[in-house]
């Protein structure tokens, strides 16, 4: 069948226009759309032409494409001037990735495909893909959007992909976020889910995972629904079930789960449940610098794959991530921790269908209160030495710096150590013991009140605004345990404004409006990164910088990083007491007690176990020692 001539001198007439108005006539889709009309077509020919239809190319398709990256961003409007050819070629891709028959049509297999539960991010390199394609001027103008926090910057030559963001330290630190939970799951079994999710990857890298209990950890995990103020909305029970972002400031790192999905916490035993596990175990694997693989069975392919109890990561995913972190042999990039003990919370180990744990109403774990090496006799009333002791209680009253050591206490103010001082505690606080030999711990409530609260072994003492203490009360009022012997320490932090308790190698979180401590409580002391178990004090100055104490050194706390600012300690007396460094006069040490004086200098650096694991911080120590013992002996003779 043949056109009307008038039709193609139409066609004519219409190319010349397009041709005055600048138009690339060669290159433009209606210039060969009308090519291929005004050319002569045989009956067959017209026959077979509903095979080139692209009634499966449709506004869906092409934001689905857009979405994971097959197809540069852009709006649907200027997304239709795309060619068929891009588009086929598109589909190919997506259909070669998910490994189904590759047609370059949407079939069945490709519309089931886009129906499947899976990650949020995108599966294709967008720089790799525009080198390849040529785009109109205004698609290379539009902003990459979605694909500039989550497109690979590595080309395919290998199935996983290395996304090009990473950290560069490998003790992470994670958190849920405040209320952060399911409308399927409780925090516990979120929290243990988590746990088992990120000791996948421990175990096949160099990294340590450490929950800590505020906002600043390095990887925070929630639940949202819909628009949630990411950008990044969900889409209710469906296709996207979570996403997560690259390592990075700010939202870095966050894993987003979409709440209105049928999750479980372990395993999916039917086919309307989702396996929380699995799907945190994947969005993990984007927190820490990693994309999308093509490989099925690796957990970072993009489609959702159900796990058993025994699942493991694949090769595919081992090799990626050592390819960022390296192996777990090859030792690990952390501020060196003070003590041999690990900086991570142990998970619990997994023995065939493990339980989900539950919010203890009882500590679970005994603080461990390991003999001190070298125990001193009461000093009756000798005063301290001010130059050359260790502390028992530090904190901030009324603004100025009270600093406790057996019956005594310095006091700080504005100009520095007031005249006079050391002076007796029962001075101040009435209703103390009669027999006081020192305290354990103090703080200063938040309330305003100008509260204080003092400890002493089992007990302690409530101040409302210097008046007359009241008290005693054990500190199984608090909902301590009933078998804890003393705290270490307690404090205010400035940075979340809750208080908390130290003993041993635990802490807890206490709770002013409900006077007892929190629930999920007490949490292991290894989360506070480089801080020695068994603190001797601890409190937040004014300046919000929260320090630690024991013997006699001291350690700068970095509250967002939740690490010692540095592992190797400062001397105490120095500092806080403008003391001369590394020296005393004959008086202190004449009037020192047993233990004191100089031979305690060399005690507390061969017997403390603070010393840094490192080389390095060991011959500084070591030099340091050698060089104070020298000195002792030379000045004895």
């Amino acid at each position: 069948m043949k056109r009307p001539s008038s039709f193609n001198g139409l066609l004519v007439m219409a190319s010349l226009i397009m041709a005055q108005m600048g138009v690339s006539v060669e290159s433009h889709p209606l210039q060969r759309r009308l090519d291929h009309w005004a050319s002569p077509m045989t009956e067959s020919e017209d026959h077979a032409r509903p095979s080139r239809s692209t009634r499966d190319i449709n506004d869906n398709l092409l934001m689905f494409l857009m979405t994971f990256g097959y197809l540069p961003q852009s709006d649907l409007e200027t997304g239709n001037l795309r060619t068929e050819h891009q588009v086929r070629d598109a589909i190919k891709t997506l259909q070669a990735f998910a490994h189904i028959p590759v047609t370059g049509i949407v079939d069945e297999a490709t519309r089931e495909l886009m129906k499947k539960p899976r990650c949020g991010l995108p599966d294709i390199n967008s720089d790799s893909y525009r080198a390849k394609r040529s785009l109109s001027s205004h698609e290379e103008s539009e902003p990459r959007h979605r694909l500039r926090h989550q497109a690979s910057r590595t080309t395919r030559n290998k199935r996983y992909t290395v996304q090009g963001q990473r950290w560069h330290y490998t003790n992470l630190t994670w958190s849920l976020r405040k209320g952060a939970k399911s409308r399927d799951m409780d925090s516990g079994q979120i929290r243990y889910q988590v746990h088992r999710a990120l000791n996948l990857w421990q175990e096949a890298s160099r990294l340590t995972f450490t929950e800590v209990n505020h906002e600043d950890a390095d990887i925070r995990v929630s639940f949202h629904s819909g628009f949630h103020n990411d950008g990044y909305p969900f889409d209710g029970k469906g296709t996207l079930l979570a996403h997560a972002f690259f390592p990075g400031t700010g939202i870095g790192g966050d894993a987003h789960f979409d709440d209105e999905e049928p999750w479980v916490a372990d395993e999916a035993t039917q086919n309307s449940e989702l396996s929380f596990f699995a799907v945190a175990a994947h969005e993990f694997g984007h927190s820490l610098g990693l994309s999308h693989s093509s490989v099925q069975g690796a957990i970072m392919f993009p489609y959702y794959q159900s796990v058993d109890g025994s699942f493991s990561l694949h090769s595919d995913d081992i090799t990626g991530i050592q390819a960022i972190y390296g192996s777990r042999n090859e030792g690990r990039v952390t501020n060196p921790a003070l003590r041999p003990s690990t900086t991570t919370t142990p998970s619990p180990r997994i023995t065939g269908k493990p339980e989900i744990p539950t919010k203890p109403t009882q500590p679970t774990k005994k603080p461990v209160h390991p003999p001190k090496p070298h125990p001193r006799p009461p000093h009756g009333g000798r005063k301290p030495s001010t130059c050359d002791t260790t502390y028992d209680a530090i904190s901030i009253i009324r603004r100025e710096l009270f600093i406790f050591k057996d019956r005594y206490f310095w006091r700080i103010g504005p100009t520095g150590l007031e005249a006079n001082y050391p002076v007796e505690i029962e001075r101040f606080w009435s209703k103390l013991p009669v027999n006081l030999t020192h305290i354990d711990a103090i703080y200063e409530k938040p309330s305003g009140q100008r509260e204080m609260v003092i400890f002493i072994g089992k007990q302690y003492w409530i101040y409302p605004n210097n008046e007359q203490g009241l008290g005693p009360y054990p500190l199984t009022n608090l909902g301590l345990p009933t078998d804890l012997e003393k705290l270490d320490g307690a404090l205010v932090w400035g940075h979340n404004g809750k208080t908390y308790f130290f003993s041993g190698s635990m802490y807890w979180r206490f709770d002013e409006e409900t006077g007892k401590v929190e629930l999920d409580y007490p949490r292991d002391m290894s989360m506070w990164k480089g801080v020695p178990y068994n603190i001797d004090a601890v409190f937040q100055h004014t300046n919000g910088k929260t320090y630690f104490f024991k013997g006699k050194v001291f350690w700068e706390f970095n509250d967002r990083r939740m690490r010692v600012v540095n592992p190797i300690p400062s001397l105490s007396a120095p500092y806080w007491l403008s003391c001369p460094t590394g020296m005393h006069t004959l008086e202190e040490d004449m009037n020192a007690g047993p233990g004191e004086g100089r031979y305690q200098v060399v005690d507390i650096i061969a017997s403390s176990k603070s010393i840094s694991a490192s080389p390095a911080a060991g011959l500084q120590w070591c030099l340091i020692s050698c060089l104070l013992l020298w000195w002792f002996i030379h000045d004895s003779w």
